[in-house]
């Protein structure tokens, strides 16, 4: 009886070689030695990769999205509900005509948008820059 010995794989063995696979309904045919080059670096090397190449994007490039952050404090009551407006530090302000609030020993600027913005609440403020509303708290 002959001992079988485990096939070592090579790719290059599986592309110019063909292999059949022993029969098992020949128990002898089975037991025969079989053996297989030893799969070797070659090849491996024979495959090219290159690493892909990225477009070169600078920080500055990206507009600023963040809001100050924002204050509770003043509310309004205006179409059947109470409306909590945007109050933010004073440093946060646009320039322009800003009111102000204190509340609780801090002082706090309203913050003015547009009529046309999407934020914009239905009270109104006229400033030396027109007439502008006050930004509602989201």
């Amino acid at each position: 009886m002959s001992v079988y010995t485990v096939p070592s794989l090579s790719a290059v063995d599986f592309a110019l070689t063909a292999h059949t696979v022993p029969s098992l309904a020949s128990p002898a045919q089975a037991l025969t030695s079989y053996t297989v080059p030893s799969l070797t670096a070659v090849a491996f090397a024979l495959t090219a990769y290159t690493a892909p190449t990225y477009m070169d994007v600078g920080w500055e490039l990206l507009p600023s999205s963040s809001f100050p952050t924002q204050y509770p404090g003043l509310r309004v009551y205006y179409g059947g509900a109470v409306r909590s407006l945007c109050l933010v530090a004073v440093a946060d302000a646009p320039t322009g005509d800003t009111p102000m609030v204190r509340k609780g020993g801090t002082t706090y600027a309203v913050y003015l948008v547009d009529t046309t913005d999407p934020d914009a609440s239905s009270v109104r403020l006229r400033t030396n820059d027109g007439t502008k509303a006050i930004r509602l708290l989201t």
